[in-house]
């Protein structure tokens, strides 16, 4: 099957080394940075920006999108536009990644090496985790939400959409929710819920910005 990557960036690379070990056939990238246009990265050329997902399929013969972008909203927008143009939206979950049985993954999740989930988690489509993060059983992770690199994130925790858990956070068993649009800074650890539309960072984390 032939694959394209949205987004030639930093993060577009390194999925496309992921995914090329994978054996995926990633044929090319798309970006909307005019600087990136008509260029050629790692041997695969940029065809152009993110208005070519209405004919990817038929001008290009390319039938599955993935999306790396680590913006949630951005995300779930551009693999929402896929899927109406006719595109798979493929999972990647690497080889060394720990997925418990009993868990449910959704259309277009993107699960790093060294990442754990434990049994009876819910990961809803368009999810990101990074790295060597932790995730605790009976959580569920809705729509869009990106858990960084070393994250600990714990049980029976509902993160709502476009939730983002920086680098190295800890969000504790006990906290019930994290509001949807939220931003966990890095390093912070949270131990009550979390408002939406907030940005929390500290230990523990406060609010330091609402409706940012």
């Amino acid at each position: 099957m032939r694959c394209a990557i949205i987004g030639a960036g930093t993060y577009g690379q390194v999925y496309y080394s992921y995914l090329k070990k994978a054996g995926i056939n990633i044929v090319a990238f798309i970006d909307d940075n005019p600087n990136l246009q008509g260029k050629e990265i790692l041997g695969i050329h940029v065809i152009g920006n993110t208005d070519l997902l209405s004919v990817l399929k038929d001008k290009y013969g390319i039938e599955a999108v993935y999306c790396p972008i680590g913006n949630n909203k951005v995300r779930v927008k551009l693999l929402e536009k896929a899927k109406l143009n006719g595109l798979d939206t493929p999972c990647y979950i690497d080889e060394t990644a720990i997925i418990a049985n009993d868990t449910t993954i959704g259309e277009g999740v993107y699960v790093l090496a060294g990442a754990n989930v434990m049994p009876f988690v819910k990961i809803d489509d368009y999810v990101m985790l990074s790295m060597s993060c932790n995730v605790a059983h009976h959580s569920e992770l809705k729509k869009g939400t990106f858990i960084s690199t070393g994250v600990n994130f714990g049980a029976s925790i509902l993160a709502e959409e476009n939730t983002f858990v920086g680098i190295g956070a800890t969000v504790m068993t006990g906290v019930e929710r994290i509001g949807k649009n939220s931003i966990i800074g890095a390093g912070s650890v949270v131990i009550r819920d979390v408002p939406d539309d907030c940005m929390v960072a500290g230990v523990p984390a406060r609010v330091i910005s609402k409706k940012f």
